[in-house]
């Protein structure tokens, strides 16, 4: 799949298009320019008082800049400033990035994070997903990306000692060689921070095809959800000030996969148990028995 070209960020679009604007048009971009958080909350008629222009003038200006409309570009403002604002504050970013306090802000952020997505663990989605892995024939773990990729190897790090045929890729083209040769009793587990890589999507809509269970631990109503039979929902708000830190939503999707990797022991008894047990007995083989060893590590 060729690569999508990035667009420019908005602001920068906004600031090199000042020079040619015109003067209700310029107003517009003066005063998004001079407040940009505040724009992304406000209406285009709060807007356009602000700016001293017509709303059509803000649609204009917001079409010059290849929007569709205010709306878009409300929406790509939004986007781009998540992105920027660490940059738009440096003197608060290096503020909080002293040791101390990174640490509470990490220790926060993953408290708080746990606290949701417990909060927001949908039980009978948990009990369907552990039961149609368990009951699979294989189950391929995707992931694309940082977090994501690496959440996919720690799912078959925990399935396949359950006795389970699991694999683990962030190759797109394996997943997609794979996912071609997918039965209706096999299961794709995806793992997604947004729900929005069309290589991810495209996977989980072939595997459907093919007739296999897709379970996807992203954000509801994403384009993954859409196409998961599963969802096991993260919608955590990824709105972090100071981007020189990981994102809190692994912490999220950790938990999920733990919850149902345990799920999925529990389902398949005591097949599951004699498994690590056995796995624990080679183990203690190689260098003795230790009691707080976990297993495989």
């Amino acid at each position: 799949m060729p690569a999508r070209e990035r667009r420019p960020d908005l602001l920068d679009r906004l600031q090199l298009a000042t020079q040619t604007l015109h003067s209700a048009e310029l107003q517009v971009a003066q005063a998004i320019l001079g407040d940009p958080e505040w724009v992304s909350r406000s209406s285009i008629k709060v807007l356009a008082e602000k700016a001293g222009v017509s709303e059509p003038t803000v649609i204009r200006l917001a079409r010059k800049l290849g929007c569709s409309g205010y709306s878009e570009f409300k929406l790509q403002l939004a986007e781009d400033l998540i992105v920027t604002r660490m940059f738009l504050s440096p003197e608060a970013v290096v503020q909080n990035s002293q040791p101390s306090s990174i640490a509470e802000h990490m220790f926060e952020a993953a408290t708080r994070t746990m606290s949701e997505a417990m909060a927001m663990l949908d039980g009978n989605a948990l009990e369907r997903a552990a039961r149609a892995v368990a009951k699979a024939r294989r189950v391929l773990c995707y992931g694309v990306g940082g977090a994501s990729a690496i959440l996919a190897q720690e799912a078959e790090n925990r399935l396949f000692r359950l006795g389970l045929a699991a694999q683990a890729s962030a190759d797109y083209y394996k997943q997609r060689m794979a996912v071609s040769i997918m039965q209706a009793d096999d299961v794709l587990l995806c793992f997604s921070a947004t729900g929005k890589p069309e290589a991810l999507i495209e996977s989980a809509q072939i595997a459907k095809g093919r007739g296999a269970t897709v379970i996807a631990v992203t954000p509801s109503g994403s384009g993954l959800s859409n196409v998961a039979d599963i969802t096991l929902a993260v919608n955590i708000f990824n709105d972090e000030m100071y981007f020189n830190l990981p994102s809190p939503t692994r912490y999220a999707q950790l938990y999920l996969l733990d919850c149902m990797a345990a799920a999925v022991a529990v389902e398949l008894g005591p097949q599951s148990f004699q498994n690590l047990k056995s796995i624990r007995q080679t183990l203690s083989s190689m260098h003795g028995t230790m009691k707080y060893q976990p297993i495989g590590d």
